[in-house]
Protein backbone atom coordinates (compact mmCIF):
# COMPACT_ATOMS: atom_id res chain seq x y z
CA UNK A 1 0.00 0.00 0.00
CA UNK A 2 1.28 3.73 -0.66
CA UNK A 3 1.01 6.26 1.88
CA UNK A 4 -0.10 9.74 1.29
CA UNK A 5 2.18 12.41 2.41
CA UNK A 6 1.53 15.94 2.71
CA UNK A 7 3.67 18.68 0.91
CA UNK A 8 3.97 21.79 3.32
CA UNK A 9 5.62 24.69 1.99
CA UNK A 10 9.00 25.64 3.04
CA UNK A 11 8.68 29.45 2.46
CA UNK A 12 6.43 31.40 4.75
CA UNK A 13 4.80 34.85 3.80
CA UNK A 14 6.54 37.47 5.67
CA UNK A 15 6.33 40.93 5.41
CA UNK A 16 8.24 43.84 7.41
CA UNK A 17 6.98 46.54 9.19
CA UNK A 18 8.73 48.93 11.11
CA UNK A 19 8.41 49.33 14.95
CA UNK A 20 6.64 52.51 16.56
CA UNK A 21 8.52 52.77 19.23
CA UNK A 22 11.85 51.94 18.05
CA UNK A 23 11.38 52.62 14.60
CA UNK A 24 13.57 49.43 13.50
CA UNK A 25 12.63 47.34 10.51
CA UNK A 26 11.24 43.73 12.03
CA UNK A 27 10.41 41.22 9.64
CA UNK A 28 6.95 39.14 10.52
CA UNK A 29 4.29 36.37 9.63
CA UNK A 30 1.77 38.34 6.85
CA UNK A 31 -0.80 36.96 8.78
CA UNK A 32 0.47 37.95 12.48
CA UNK A 33 -1.47 40.71 14.09
CA UNK A 34 1.16 41.64 17.56
CA UNK A 35 4.39 40.91 18.31
CA UNK A 36 7.38 41.58 20.50
CA UNK A 37 10.27 43.61 19.07
CA UNK A 38 13.25 41.67 19.40
CA UNK A 39 15.27 45.00 19.03
CA UNK A 40 13.18 46.86 22.16
CA UNK A 41 11.29 43.93 23.51
CA UNK A 42 7.76 46.51 23.21
CA UNK A 43 4.57 44.71 21.88
CA UNK A 44 3.76 46.07 18.48
CA UNK A 45 -0.19 45.91 16.88
CA UNK A 46 0.45 45.05 13.46
CA UNK A 47 -3.31 45.83 12.86
CA UNK A 48 -5.44 48.70 10.89
CA UNK A 49 -7.36 50.52 13.18
CA UNK A 50 -10.93 52.59 12.29
CA UNK A 51 -12.45 54.38 14.96
CA UNK A 52 -16.11 54.70 14.53
CA UNK A 53 -16.64 56.25 18.44
CA UNK A 54 -14.64 57.70 21.31
CA UNK A 55 -11.15 56.24 22.01
CA UNK A 56 -8.88 57.74 25.14
CA UNK A 57 -5.64 55.90 26.48
CA UNK A 58 -2.39 56.91 27.55
CA UNK A 59 -0.92 56.18 24.01
CA UNK A 60 -2.21 54.98 20.63
CA UNK A 61 0.23 53.11 18.57
CA UNK A 62 0.43 50.35 15.50
CA UNK A 63 2.61 49.49 12.88
CA UNK A 64 -0.69 49.43 10.95
CA UNK A 65 -2.82 52.06 9.57
CA UNK A 66 -5.32 54.39 11.54
CA UNK A 67 -8.87 55.95 9.86
CA UNK A 68 -10.80 57.99 12.61
CA UNK A 69 -14.13 58.40 10.74
CA UNK A 70 -16.55 61.39 11.05
CA UNK A 71 -18.01 60.35 14.29
CA UNK A 72 -15.02 59.08 16.04
CA UNK A 73 -12.91 60.47 18.36
CA UNK A 74 -9.33 59.73 19.41
CA UNK A 75 -7.70 61.39 22.62
CA UNK A 76 -4.47 60.26 22.88
CA UNK A 77 -0.62 60.68 21.24
CA UNK A 78 -0.75 58.42 18.21
CA UNK A 79 2.07 56.65 16.69
CA UNK A 80 1.27 54.69 13.29
CA UNK A 81 2.24 54.14 9.50
CA UNK A 82 -0.11 55.97 8.22
CA UNK A 83 -3.45 58.68 9.84
CA UNK A 84 -6.69 59.97 8.16
CA UNK A 85 -8.59 62.11 10.70
CA UNK A 86 -12.51 62.21 9.23
CA UNK A 87 -13.74 62.79 12.82
CA UNK A 88 -11.70 64.34 15.74
CA UNK A 89 -8.31 63.56 17.17
CA UNK A 90 -6.39 65.59 20.49
CA UNK A 91 -2.80 64.39 20.90
CA UNK A 92 0.27 64.36 19.53
CA UNK A 93 0.53 62.26 15.95
CA UNK A 94 3.72 60.27 15.07
CA UNK A 95 3.40 58.90 11.36
CA UNK A 96 5.99 57.10 9.56
CA UNK A 97 3.54 57.54 6.15
CA UNK A 98 1.15 60.49 5.60
CA UNK A 99 -1.88 62.38 8.03
CA UNK A 100 -4.47 63.44 5.85
CA UNK A 101 -7.67 65.43 7.59
CA UNK A 102 -10.29 65.15 5.75
CA UNK A 103 -12.52 68.09 5.15
CA UNK A 104 -14.75 66.79 8.33
CA UNK A 105 -11.66 66.13 10.31
CA UNK A 106 -10.17 68.39 13.17
CA UNK A 107 -6.71 67.57 14.11
CA UNK A 108 -5.51 69.32 17.50
CA UNK A 109 -1.56 68.05 18.61
CA UNK A 110 1.71 68.33 17.34
CA UNK A 111 2.86 66.12 13.94
CA UNK A 112 5.70 64.89 13.03
CA UNK A 113 5.13 63.13 9.18
CA UNK A 114 6.93 62.91 6.22
CA UNK A 115 3.22 64.03 4.56
CA UNK A 116 0.56 66.27 5.71
CA UNK A 117 -2.45 66.66 3.92
CA UNK A 118 -5.72 69.27 5.24
CA UNK A 119 -8.64 69.29 2.74
CA UNK A 120 -10.81 72.26 2.13
CA UNK A 121 -12.93 72.42 5.29
CA UNK A 122 -10.53 70.74 7.48
CA UNK A 123 -8.84 72.02 10.64
CA UNK A 124 -5.61 71.22 11.98
CA UNK A 125 -4.48 73.33 15.85
CA UNK A 126 -0.83 72.49 16.24
CA UNK A 127 3.17 72.83 15.95
CA UNK A 128 4.53 70.55 12.51
CA UNK A 129 7.07 68.92 11.70
CA UNK A 130 6.87 67.56 8.04
CA UNK A 131 9.94 65.98 5.79
CA UNK A 132 11.59 62.77 4.54
CA UNK A 133 13.82 62.46 7.63
CA UNK A 134 11.08 63.44 10.67
CA UNK A 135 9.47 59.83 11.69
Amino acid sequence: MAKKTRFRSTSKATRTILCPECGRSVDVAAKAMSIFCPHCSKRVILENYYVKGYHASRDFATAGDIVVERRGTVTAPIKTCNLVVKGDVKGSVLARGSVEVTGTGHLRGDVTAPSLVVRQGGSFEGFCRIGAGTS
